[in-house]
């Protein structure tokens, strides 16, 4: 009953926050305001750090080189909340979010470049990327095309890294691999009982796994900014996105590998299919 109250007020200040939010955010994009945008889905996030309860630990930085294609793995919609929290990145949602009520709308005052995965949009996506990256716009990237049970990270697509050859003039575009990591629940190493709870992946339905993520206690989290990549001399896309992809799982199990503070205990297991749209 306390897990359900307390996933209750969380929901309730969550519409809350981003209700207000979404006015200021439409007001900047009227007005034009670039920086009150990117300062406003600054505050936004870290907001919703606070009321959901996630303690974030941030190791490393964003480059400052441009053009810059920031590339990471990608577990929850929890992670691009993680993220806008400490980087002013654009995001790169499937075009079917643009038409979700609110979230598209939020997207779209963010400043996300919705992407059409179609074999067939592929140039058009291309094209539409690289001229965000020409307009010095980082743009976040999750390679795996979809989310992973938080446990292993899926083989990076390597579609979207042919923009290393593309011509951005006398500059060349650097890629920077970021390792998001959940480590902890109320204190605790997350096991495998846990995951579902955290991760986002499959055919969860995703209300019910918000309310279900919403009763957890404090999260806790890392994001590990790894060194950006120079593309020159990179012509294999292949091989940059395994690159990446390499480096940011070894960065993950390193994170995990960290000593743990705190007692021991069982945890309850959680039981998935609670989650699974019917």
């Amino acid at each position: 009953m306390r897990d359900k109250i307390r996933a209750a007020i969380k929901l309730f200040f969550i519409v809350l926050w981003l209700s207000s939010m979404y006015g200021a955010l439409w007001v900047a994009m009227f007005l034009r305001k670039k920086l009150w945008r990117d300062r406003l889905i600054c505050i936004c996030n870290h907001g919703l750090l606070v009321i959901i309860g996630i303690r974030l630990k941030v190791t490393g930085e964003l480059s400052k080189v441009r053009p810059l294609l920031v590339v990471t793995n990608h577990v929850s919609y929890l992670d691009i909340i993680l993220i806008a929290a400490c980087s002013t990145v654009r995001f790169t949602p499937k075009s079917e979010i643009g038409a979700w009520f609110f979230i598209g709308g939020f997207s779209r005052l963010g400043g996300s470049v919705f992407i059409d995965r179609r074999a067939e949009k592929v140039a058009e996506m291309k094209q539409r990327l690289h001229d965000s990256l020409a307009g010095d716009d980082v743009i976040c990237l999750f390679p795996e095309a979809t989310t992973g049970n938080g446990v292993a990270v899926k083989e990076f697509k390597s579609g979207f890294f042919n923009l290393a050859r593309e011509d951005f003039g006398d500059r060349k575009l650097f890629v920077q691999p970021a390792a998001v990591v959940y480590t902890h629940i109320a204190g605790l190493p997350i096991d495998r009982f846990q995951w579902p709870a955290i991760a986002w992946y499959g055919d969860m339905e995703l209300m019910s796994h918000l309310w279900h993520l919403l009763m957890l206690p404090a999260i806790s989290a890392e994001i590990v900014f790894l060194p950006a990549i120079d593309t020159e001399g990179h012509s294999d896309r292949k091989k940059l996105a395994a690159e990446c992809q390499m480096a940011i799982s070894s960065s993950i199990q390193a994170v995990r590998k960290q000593p743990i503070s705190g007692t021991n205990q069982k945890t309850k297991a959680f039981n998935p299919s609670s989650l699974r749209k019917k």
